[in-house]
């Protein structure tokens, strides 16, 4: 049935506006129509290939992907939710709560498969124990030290050898390139903020190890931390999580 009877209104169901709109982003000239969906909605996967063919398009141009529920826990215990009885969290809601970023953050980082399960109060954390905090501050940190550092240049020439916390870092710098196309190809935006992590992770640990501003490598070490600084930069910027200088 695609549209109601005029006892029920007379307008379209869901249904026709799904064949409209697929028939409109194909002939837009999209390669791919790709959806998102719960995983409760696992059951129009195979309507959308249907129409596809009924349209006389490849059902290979349809590209389903099914999401697991989110849940949310407060106060350590998970909040209940219920389409009948009422009982459900909005998302304009959950980001007024915990933030844009942070919303945005917790959604993305996870797989498909994966349930997706937001510890609300640590999403509202201002720590190193809420991973959106931990790499924004690692940013902020980086910002602050080129800020300070002045005048002083900073350059890719390096006398001598890296330091094992040098290495790690520009090892895992040379990795976003292939992260970035690996996410975008198997359609695995979690793959971001993950690496976005460790990259943190290396920067606080040469950070706690290595001096940058006077130390006898200052040109380098500055040009290294720029280098880490833009990569984080880019990586929240590709799940739209804002990178600040000032935390």
């Amino acid at each position: 049935m695609l549209i109601r009877s005029p006892e029920r209104g007379g307008l379209p169901t869901y249904e026709a506006a799904d064949i409209v709109y697929l028939r409109d982003k194909l002939e837009r000239g999209f390669d791919r129509a790709i959806y998102v969906l719960g995983a409760d909605h696992h059951g129009l996967r195979s309507w959308y290939e249907v129409i596809a063919r009924m349209l006389g398009y490849d059902p290979d141009r349809v590209e389903v992907i099914l999401y697991q529920l989110v849940h949310l826990v407060r106060g350590g215990e998970q909040t209940r939710m219920s389409k009948r009885r009422g009982d459900v969290v909005f998302l304009d809601e959950f980001m007024e709560e915990v933030g844009v970023d942070a919303a945005r953050w917790y959604l993305v980082s996870r797989g498909p498969d994966q349930t997706i399960e937001v510890d609300v109060d640590l999403a509202r954390e201002r720590s190193e124990k809420n991973p959106v905090y931990y790499v924004q501050y690692a940013h902020a940190r980086i910002a602050g030290i080129l800020r300070n550092a002045g005048t002083t240049k900073a350059s890719p020439e390096l006398q001598g050898e890296l330091t094992d916390e040098e290495r790690d870092l520009v090892k895992r710098l040379a990795d976003f390139p292939l992260v970035a196309a690996e996410a975008t190809h198997r359609r695995a935006p979690h793959a971001i903020p993950t690496y976005a992590i460790r990259l943190a992770d290396d920067f606080h640990r040469f950070y706690h190890n290595q001096r940058v501003l006077g130390s006898e490598t200052e040109s380098f070490r500055l040009a290294l931390i720029e280098a880490t600084r833009g990569v984080i930069a880019r990586s929240l910027d590709l799940i739209g999580v804002v990178a600040p200088d000032r935390m």
